[in-house]
């Protein structure tokens, strides 16, 4: 998606190797839509705490898919049951969370929800946390529209469109809430591991995500989740042989190679990848911790 000159060549090349493995990619994109089967099932993320007085937290998390829980084989919500599991057992918190995640939502889509359902706004009113996962379905709508003509500006096009998008969501969400943080969620690329020579994907999440992060800077209270490269790659801190064996495969290409992905679409994270979420957002809380903690 971003060449140069000589690098039409590659292009080329990256074409002719979607053509080839062309039922792999269109069976993610067409699964971002949301199928839920049963992923592997892995332990919950843990975070360290003191027992002490219990604070009360409400957690409000809005979004697409990854919100919704869509691989999580308890489905019970992904990340966020996750996390308000880890609050609860640290002994400091006890917390209430909304979920509301809806697959396959774009930036848009999700505005259009905020706007219009006053439950869902008083959730994000009365939050001490806010959560949002948003951006994968927006750059997947480009790549729907183009596939395998996609040029550089049409993803540079689709860029500029959701930070637009981003800031009027985050503007909505400030105006009801001033004093919550909120955590956005970067994207990442699901089929980094079947494809890792394929360059123009990886770049465009790259490029999405920093441009996510120019955005968020410009707002108070707003954190960036960086997921890209431990759920691209597979990448976790485990020594499990079995875990080491995903990895290898992952490094061969194989369809079963990411330990963090749902193996069902080859898209979404199963337990484990939502435990490694979990893992993010928590460094992000703890080095904000002021923001919410009462």
């Amino acid at each position: 998606m971003y060449w140069h000159g000589t690098e039409r060549t590659d292009f080329v090349k990256w074409r002719s190797a979607l053509i080839n493995c062309g039922v792999v990619l269109l069976a993610g994109v067409l699964a971002f839509g949301g199928w839920q089967l049963f992923g592997p099932t892995a332990n919950q993320s843990r975070l360290a705490g003191t027992p002490g007085s219990v604070k009360h937290l409400r957690l409000t998390a809005v979004g697409d898919s990854l919100t919704h829980g869509v691989g999580d084989a308890t489905s019970s919500g992904g990340y966020v049951a996750l996390v308000k599991t880890d609050l609860a057992q640290s002994g400091e918190y006890k917390v209430t969370t909304s979920n509301f995640g809806v697959t396959g939502n774009t930036a848009p889509q999700v505005q259009k929800r905020l706007d219009a359902q006053p439950k869902m706004q008083k959730a994000v009113r009365q939050a001490d946390i806010i959560t949002l996962t948003v951006g994968g379905n927006d750059l997947m709508a480009v790549l729907r529209k183009h596939f395998f003509d996609i040029t550089s500006a049409d993803v540079q096009t689709g860029i500029a469109g959701f930070q637009t998008h981003l800031t009027k969501l985050l503007t909505t969400m400030r105006k009801l809430n001033p004093r919550a943080p909120i955590y956005v969620f970067g994207i990442y690329n699901p089929f980094y591991v079947y494809f890792p020579k394929l360059t123009a994907m990886t770049d465009s999440v790259t490029k999405w995500n920093a441009a996510t992060k120019q955005t968020l800077a410009k707002q108070s209270r707003v954190h960036f989740v960086d997921i890209d490269q431990v759920l691209s790659t597979g990448a976790t801190q485990s020594t499990d042989k079995s875990t080491k064996a995903s990895l290898k495969k992952a490094a061969q290409g194989e369809s079963d190679a990411n330990p963090l992905i749902f193996s069902q679409d080859h898209f979404h994270p199963n337990n484990a990848g939502y435990a490694q979420m979990t893992r993010k957002l928590w460094a992000s809380m703890q080095a904000s911790q002021s923001e919410w903690e009462k």
